[in-house]
């Protein structure tokens, strides 16, 4: 089989099982996931809603779900990305996307709950799947890896159709054949972050709407040398795309964030937290230094946003990614929600006195543990092998003996039932007299694990309502897989009224 033949029986083989899903073939904890990725992702969108931007993006675009479908999606994904409050999986963002877009058609297709969470699934898996396979590229692609969000937004829609294999084949093509690359420093230092998910997510729908019409894509254009895999990745990583179809379930690798703010900084924010608990209100006078040992992703992630940090002038984009801030305001106020990105928020100079007294540190115990884990790179390291000592930011925690340390990973996962994440950190902070407190978080709330398993369906249920979801739509969503249409539509309506 040619290059380009394996390319087009990819695309349809992946058509085709996305096409063929139904919500019995989905198993129970996986659903559960899905459940709590949709109440997640109200709570996000809500969050996102309630800010100064988030307002001006609805007065830009239209509000949710009183404008058409294809529009109130985009939106949905923009409002879910504002604050970097949506849940991540092993290979990063497919909220905005694969839980937007059936939100937002639910009412539109007659989707019960449990067709709205099998299209949530399917597109979960679709993006998971194009994502996994490019991973190992550029640092900080994040939320703005628009091929995700085209991917999850097209497999949404179409499982949400029941749309044929070939449609699905057409559609990809088209949806994914016109690819945006963001420029990072122009998503830190502006307004930008929200549209790198409301334009790819509306490009993909109007693909769909396209493949419907006649319109054909190619069956390729995932591969050859000019192929988006070729485009977007550092390292290939073989079978990534159609490996454990049906058997290894990449919802299952869902986190949830108590705060808004990267994955990469939610341990060093559980860690102020109870420093705040345990000690009350610290004001910048009292401390000399905070030093957060962190895995390689953090102190990257700092690395990378550093430049656009200005204090008080900081973009809000630029202070959510900014783990100095996130600490600062936990310290100070014992909590980090969407107010403390308000302009007044940015504005006041005690919270960025405070964030300058902290340093992000390397902690390479913290990295051993963070590659080991499923996510966010132990997987894709695993899938890639020896491949994968071609990616540069591998250095820093593998050094001289990148073949060696890729071989102590062992093979894949087979499954995702008991998949881990373990982003670290430990948190020193200096006072002023000499003394000094620590807390070591070696997995945060939420993170994916055996207590996320055990815990996600109350980790949602307090995240929804302290983004001033009601109660009672609430206890509806806990049983959406149980309505029927005008149910669905009803409770997503009503999760999102009183905005």
């Amino acid at each position: 089989m040619t290059a380009v033949e394996q390319d087009v029986a990819v695309t349809a083989a992946l058509a085709e099982w996305a096409a063929a899903l139904r919500f019995p073939d989905i198993p129970a904890a996986t659903a559960a996931f899905a459940r709590s990725q949709l109440i997640s992702t109200l709570a996000a969108v809500r969050a996102g809603w309630s800010h100064p931007l988030g307002r001006r993006l609805v007065a830009a675009l239209g509000r949710p779900l009183e404008v058409d479908a294809k529009q109130s999606a985009a939106v949905l994904a923009g409002l879910a990305n504002c604050l970097d409050f949506d849940d991540v999986s092993c290979v990063g963002h497919l909220s905005v996307s694969t839980v937007d877009v059936p939100i937002a058609y639910a009412a539109d297709l007659d989707l019960s709950g449990a067709d709205l969470l099998t299209a949530v699934v399917a597109g979960n898996e679709c993006a998971a799947r194009l994502t996994s396979a490019t991973i190992l590229g550029p640092f900080f692609r994040a939320q703005t890896a628009a091929h995700c969000h085209q991917m999850g937004a097209a497999a949404a829609l179409l499982r949400a159709r029941e749309a044929g294999a070939a449609e699905w084949v057409s559609a990809l093509g088209l949806a994914l054949g016109l690819h945006s690359t963001p420029v990072s420093g122009a998503v830190l230092d502006s307004d930008l972050k929200m549209l790198t998910a409301t334009m790819p997510v509306r490009q993909a729908l109007d693909a769909c709407d396209a493949a419907r019409a006649g319109i054909t894509g190619t069956a390729d254009v995932l591969g050859g040398d000019d192929g988006l895999l070729a485009r977007l990745s550092g390292v290939r990583i073989p079978g990534g795309m159609l490996s454990g179809l049906g058997t290894r379930w990449h919802t299952d690798t869902l986190t949830f964030k108590r705060f808004p703010g990267s994955a990469y900084s939610q341990a060093a924010y559980d860690c102020a937290q109870r420093m705040y608990r345990q000690h009350g209100p610290i004001e910048a006078a009292a401390v000399r230094r905070i030093a957060v040992h962190a895995s390689l992703l953090t102190w990257l992630l700092d690395h990378k946003v550093s430049g656009h940090v200005r204090g008080p002038l900081t973009p809000v984009t630029a202070a959510t990614f900014c783990t100095g801030y996130g600490i600062a305001t936990l310290l100070r106020e014992g909590a980090l929600g969407a107010t403390d990105f308000t302009p007044a928020a940015l504005a006041d100079p005690a919270r960025w006195d405070l964030a300058a007294r902290v340093e992000i540190v390397h902690d390479m115990a913290l990295s051993e543990r963070m590659v080991r884990a499923t996510s966010p790179l132990g997987q894709a390291l695993r899938q890639a092998g020896p491949a994968a000592a071609a990616w540069p930011e591998l250095m820093a925690w593998a050094g001289d003996d990148i073949a060696g340390r890729l071989a102590e990973l062992g093979p894949p996962e087979d499954t995702f039932e008991h998949a881990t994440m373990a982003i670290g950190a430990r948190v020193e902070l200096e006072f002023s007299d000499g003394t000094s407190v620590s807390e070591d978080c070696p997995v945060a709330i939420g993170m994916n694990g055996p207590d996320t398993r055990r815990d996600h369906p109350a980790i949602v249920r307090r995240k929804f309502l302290g983004a001033g979801g009601r109660p009672g739509v609430l206890a509806d969503l806990e049983r959406i897989d149980t309505l029927g249409p005008a149910e669905t539509a009803r409770v997503l309506r009503a999760a999102l009224a009183d905005l």
